[in-house]
């Protein structure tokens, strides 16, 4: 959903127009399927990470277009919130050494932003939820970004709801709200990996990441504290899911599927998530006289089902077509070297796990997003399931079962140097000492959410991996 819209003003004949054009499009994807239209061999590894923008004292800037600007860079984008933007890494081909390819690019990229943020006295962060954000940086006239799609999502989540958003986290705390905006969404910053593969492997992919994604949550943990309280371990998943859910009351009743969410069942081919699409109405419906080849309208309907493993049709330069997975629920931060090692830890284990076949469709589909839910609140501390169907604390599966199986996918694939990211995720595992620990300790400590922003941004800067950072205060 990051291409801005042109207009904002649509009325029914605009979305007649977009549905008329997404079943075009929509056809042609089935053509392509059909016909086993798709890169057969290419590997291909890209990223997203969206940053948190704070003033000196800590609380949330409001100055994302002016950085941007600053970084004469068209890697770096805009987000919902103006105290957000994101960067947009660029791709590497899936051989060899290609994290410390990663590393570099994300090393450099954020060293642009960090120099353009410091024109305007701002300090970057990586958080699964903004600490220090309060009710008053969740007001659209002072903080939404000024973007048409940004105002339309507004207008349109609203209308199709028909009453106001409603969050509820039940976690230590319990947390309350309720907006007449989507500014909640505003609330979630995440890391996004791209994973391109053949078209024979993508089914077995998609099944893999949608266990990767259960099992590495508690692992990467970094959003424990939303609006002053603690709720769960990685409280992202359930704003999202909460912040942007269109259902109406009878909708809800009827127990219809929301916007957001990690999958509806196994699949037997990625075209049924495509097929799925038409289960929800376009939000964004601007049509544009371009060809069909291109699936424009079948990409930007897309962009507004928030799956949390993403199906991604998209052409090359030659125009032949590719398919690629978003592997969406990694939190931001605490720092680019855990980041690095969250990136080398989903992939591994994507890749490990796919050689696992059917297995991976022998436990009830119910069972593994139940888990997945646990794993969000629970964190560390959940039981879980391994594809055998085995259950077992989750700390206990991710160093004996899943970090063996990443390592191995690694070796298969002729993947270099990765053991120095995977054994940071073993030590912050071993040691419990994941972001949102840091982040509750603090938090506990002093109540001072402001405070604690300074702090942690001060110790990412050391770029020291989060299990080995200070005490806080100290």
């Amino acid at each position: 959903m990051g291409e801005e819209i042109q207009t904002e003003n649509f009325e029914q004949a605009d979305y007649d127009r977009f549905q008329q054009r997404l079943e075009q499009e929509t056809e042609l994807v089935r053509s392509l399927f059909a016909k086993h239209a798709f890169d057969n061999e290419s590997r291909v590894l890209g990223y997203e990470l969206e940053l948190c923008l704070a003033d000196a004292s800590g609380r949330p800037s409001k100055n994302n277009i002016d950085i941007i600007k600053a970084t004469e860079n068209p890697l770096f984008t805009s987000e919902l919130a103006k105290f957000n933007m994101e960067i947009n890494g660029n791709p590497f081909s899936y051989t060899g050494d290609v994290f410390n390819r990663v590393e570099d690019d994300l090393n450099g990229l954020f060293a642009q932003a960090t120099k353009a943020a410091d024109q305007f006295d701002t300090r970057i962060g990586m958080f699964g939820v903004f600490p220090s954000v309060t009710g008053e940086h969740l007001n659209p006239d002072g903080y939404m970004t000024e973007l048409h799609r940004y105002n339309q999502l507004n207008r349109q989540l609203l209308s199709m709801r028909g009453r106001p958003i409603q969050l509820h986290l039940d976690g230590e705390e319990q947390l309350e709200v309720e907006k007449t905006d989507v500014m909640l969404e505003a609330l979630a910053t995440s890391l996004q990996i791209h994973l391109q593969v053949p078209f024979d492997e993508i089914v077995p992919t998609y099944h893999a990441g949608l266990w990767s994604s259960m099992l590495i949550l508690g692992a990467t943990a970094n959003s424990p504290l939303v609006l002053g309280k603690c709720c769960w371990q990685e409280s992202r998943i359930g704003i999202f899911k909460q912040a942007v859910d269109t259902r109406n009351e009878q909708e809800i009743e009827d127990h219809i599927i929301p916007r957001v969410h990690l999958g509806k069942r196994y699949i037997n081919s990625l075209l049924d998530l495509f097929e799925d699409n038409f289960y929800y109405s376009p939000i964004l419906p601007e049509v544009l006289d371009v060809p069909i080849e291109d699936l424009h309208h079948v990409q930007l309907h897309n962009g507004t089902i928030w799956r949390w493993v993403r199906p991604i049709i998209a052409r090359n330069k030659d125009g032949s077509y590719h398919l690629r997975l978003e592997l969406r629920v990694v939190p931001s931060g605490p720092t680019l070297v855990d980041t690095l090692a969250n990136i080398v830890f989903y992939v591994g284990l994507t890749e490990g796990l796919k050689a696992f076949g059917d297995q991976l469709r022998q436990v009830p589909y119910i069972r593994l997003e139940a888990d997945f839910y646990r794993t969000a609140r629970e964190g560390l501390g959940a039981s879980v399931h391994w594809p055998d169907g085995q259950k077992g604390p989750l700390k206990q599966i991710l160093l004996e079962q899943a970090l063996p199986v990443a390592r191995s996918g690694f070796e298969q694939a002729g993947i270099e140097d990765t053991d120095r990211w995977l054994d940071i995720v073993e030590a912050r595992v071993e040691s419990e000492a994941t972001g949102a620990a840091w982040i509750r300790r603090h938090w506990k400590q002093f109540g001072d959410s402001a405070q604690l922003v300074r702090e942690y941004i001060e110790q990412a800067q050391t770029n020291q991996p989060v299990h080995l950072w200070r005490d806080p205060g100290t």
